[in-house]
């Protein structure tokens, strides 16, 4: 339960409530939706980046905190580390790069994956980073934990 209970409010929460935010937004008179609504247009431009910044953030305070405690670390944690500081990186440039640079809506689905794929490639590598940040913050931590 303890497991389930964190990864949620870390990993799951993060990553999913500012996406489901804009559903409210749905009620409102608006008319036509605009593809402003869409669920795609909270992503498409690596909006996870940001929850990605903050899981490695935590992951590194959690490490630095039991270095301090002088509690046994795995012997990873030194690859854990150093890889959670090379995917926040990229994450940093594709979440500042996305404010400034918007990926249009795709109006059309009939050009298949790949199109699909190449047009949201920005929201593809956030994915990835975000499932990568993801892992290593819930290996590290449940590595230290007591």
């Amino acid at each position: 339960m303890v497991l389930t209970g964190w990864f949620f409010v870390n990993i799951v929460a993060p990553l999913l409530l500012p996406v489901v935010g804009i559903l409210p937004l749905r009620l409102l008179p608006l008319g036509a939706h605009p593809s402003g609504l869409l669920l795609m247009s909270t992503v498409k431009d690596g909006q996870l980046c940001w929850a990605v910044i903050a899981m490695g953030t935590s992951t590194i305070y959690e490490l630095w905190v039991a270095l301090e405690a002088h509690k046994q670390v795995p012997t990873w944690a030194g690859v854990a580390l150093a890889g959670v500081i090379l995917i926040m990186l990229p994450a940093m440039t594709v979440a500042a790069g996305g404010s400034v640079f918007s990926t249009p809506i795709r109006t059309t689905s009939a050009r298949g994956f790949r199109a699909w794929f190449l047009h949201y490639k920005v929201f593809v590598a956030s994915v990835v980073m975000a499932a990568v940040a993801a892992f290593i913050y819930t290996e590290l931590h449940f590595g230290i934990a007591p």
